[in-house]
């Protein structure tokens, strides 16, 4: 099927190709962000970067400064410029912004607006000392951010895969070069060195320091009812690559998974349909587990999920990034601090 594809493939790349150059000749203008930092990728979601997103504004904290982060707020309802409350429905804001404004509440700011030139001007006026966050930026060349971080997952490296239609690739390989590292997520606990000095020679061919992560899984964490000692989990997902997590919990529990599309929108119908397949479990040691962004999209339905009769729980998550000393190197001279 890719083969017969391909040819769609380069007439999409020649249209990014055009785009990319007139931007690089400054007939499309491109607007410089100062204390800004971007994370992108160059394929259709699921290449973490959301986690990194929190691993970034964490770090801003440590150090002294307000982390602000701008999103065009994916899936919502709503248009223009507003800011994410922790009390903010995912329908109005989007589920990456809430996820991330429910993790620090009041110690970092989260904005969305689909023009992020807009965005970026009126968050500047309201927070002047703000360390401004992009968390899609490489398709945005309107905006131009003094470091970007560009993510690519482990088993799927951009190097490895074609442009849409044929493959994942919503750029050329050739954008890497935009960035100014290379971070590749999901990695396995035990890689070895050389399964990373291969995946390292191969992006470093576009001259950019490149490092690595995996993810931390923190204990999961009860929305209402709790069990003592559970063996069954039921996971549910509207992510776009539960693998990884339905791995680490293989080792662990017995798992049955009901999977619904990226940034799925729950109905109630949704809910039924999970309550009537939990009803086959052991209720003295089973649980129903979401992910941390899931878990605000089912906000709307608080009454059923974090009441006292279904042990409904969520699984938070960090990432850690090998050699942390010279990546946060690489970021503090971006920060701005108070």
């Amino acid at each position: 099927m890719r083969f017969f594809l391909r040819p769609f493939s380069l007439v999409y790349g020649a249209v990014i190709f055009l785009r990319n150059l007139l931007y690089n000749l400054n007939v499309f203008s491109s607007k410089k962000i100062n204390y800004s930092i971007g994370v992108g990728n160059l394929s259709m979601g699921g290449t973490g970067k959301s986690p990194l997103a929190i691993y970034l504004a964490d770090y801003i904290l440590s150090i002294g400064g307000e982390p602000a982060l701008l999103s065009r707020g994916y899936g919502r309802k709503t248009k223009g410029f507003l800011e994410v409350k922790a009390s903010s429905s995912s329908d109005l804001v989007g589920d990456e912004p809430l996820m991330f404004k429910q993790r620090f509440e009041t110690s970092a700011h989260v904005f969305v607006c689909e023009n992020r030139t807009l965005g970026s001007d009126k968050i500047r006026k309201q927070l002047p000392n703000c360390t401004l966050l992009y968390d899609d930026i490489m398709q945005h060349r309107k905006i131009s951010t003094e470091f970007c971080i560009l993510t690519t997952p482990f088993n799927d490296p951009f190097h490895r895969d074609s442009l849409l239609p044929a493959g994942r690739l919503r750029e050329p390989r050739g954008s890497a070069k935009r960035a100014d590292c290379i971070l590749v997520t999901k990695c396995p606990n035990e890689m070895s060195s050389a399964e990373s000095s291969e995946l390292k020679k191969a992006l470093s061919r576009h001259k950019k320091p490149v490092f690595f992560s995996r993810i931390e899984y923190l204990s999961i964490r009860p929305l209402g009812k709790t069990i003592e000692n559970i063996q069954n989990i039921l996971l549910v997902t509207g992510i776009a690559d539960p693998s990884h997590l339905i791995e680490h919990l293989n080792q662990s529990y017995k798992i049955e998974t009901i999977s619904f599309p990226d940034h799925h929108a729950f109905g109630k119908r949704d809910i039924e349909k999970i309550h009537e397949k939990f009803g086959i479990f052991d209720p003295k040691d089973s649980i129903i587990l979401t992910t941390e962004k899931d878990k605000v999209r089912l906000s709307k339905f608080d009454s059923i999920v974090s009441n006292e009769k279904t042990p409904w729980y969520y699984q938070p998550m960090n990432i850690l990034i090998e050699d942390d000393v010279k990546f946060k190197s690489l970021i503090k001279e971006h920060v701005r601090t108070i």
